[in-house]
């Protein structure tokens, strides 16, 4: 049985994504292609293998599921200024792969998605703020909600949350998870772990100045969220709440 963060919403496998089974829709984010080009740029030269782990995510998601419909939940891309060239070539190479295994694909804007709706002249795929579905709304979580948002899920990105556990040892264990709460205006919250490879995250803790979402800093209820941590070797683990979780930090 697949583990379900909130009703209907659930983890694929130890895989950063969440499947709405109801809608056949698959959703992920922060996938930040164009780091490794970035960073070469600066002078750091490191591996580039962000485009092959997304190609090899979706893969595995494709044979676990049935996914009609693919939403990524922003930064798609990673550069600022422009649309780098390198960054354009595996921008291309993925919109291809994943037009040819589903019928649609949004990509929701986050703040490192500029000049990327210039892709929307040559691929059929969404550009959007913020996408509605029913009792849902996805939306980056760069911004802040709205206070009218008359939804009973919210799902973003853009925190890149990580959990550091320590044993009775005192050995440090540090995973990627989903973060499962709720919002100031009783909402269901899931935040997504990240995609992309160097992408290694925001720590999370009790103290909410060291969150990036002003979601997060501002419109969540801290000490009720839940870490839910995917990871190849421990696989999926349910922790309970960042309260009862206190003393681990």
């Amino acid at each position: 049985m697949a583990l379900e963060l909130v009703e209907g919403v659930e983890v694929v496998d130890e895989l950063p994504v969440i499947y709405l089974r109801r809608y056949r829709m698959a959703l992920l984010a922060d996938t930040h292609i164009g780091f490794e080009e970035e960073m070469a740029e600066k002078g750091v030269y490191i591996p580039r293998f962000q485009k092959k782990r997304f190609i090899g995510i979706l893969e595995d998601l494709f044979n676990s599921v049935n996914v009609e419909v693919l939403t990524l939940v922003g930064d798609f891309k990673h550069k600022f200024d422009k649309l780098g060239r390198i960054e354009r070539i595996e921008l291309d190479e993925i919109i291809r792969y994943v037009l040819s295994r589903v019928g649609r694909f949004i990509v929701i804007r986050g703040n490192h998605d500029n000049y990327l709706s210039i892709l929307t002249r040559k691929y059929d795929f969404e550009f959007v703020d913020q996408l509605n579905i029913d009792d849902f709304l996805i939306v980056h979580g760069h911004s802040k909600l709205s206070e009218h948002a008359n939804v009973k899920y919210v799902v973003i990105g853009h925190e890149h949350p990580v959990i550091t556990l320590r044993d009775s040892l005192g050995s440090i264990g540090r995973f990627q998870c989903f973060l499962v709460g709720e919002t100031i205006y009783n909402q269901q919250l899931i935040t997504l772990p990240a995609v992309g490879a160097y992408q290694t995250g925001s720590k999370i803790t009790l103290d909410r100045h060291t969150y990036l979402s002003p979601i997060l800093k501002e419109q969540v209820i801290i000490e009720g969220l839940r870490p839910v941590i995917i990871d190849e070797e421990v696989g999926i683990l349910e922790l309970p709440s960042l309260k009862d979780l206190y003393d681990m930090f």
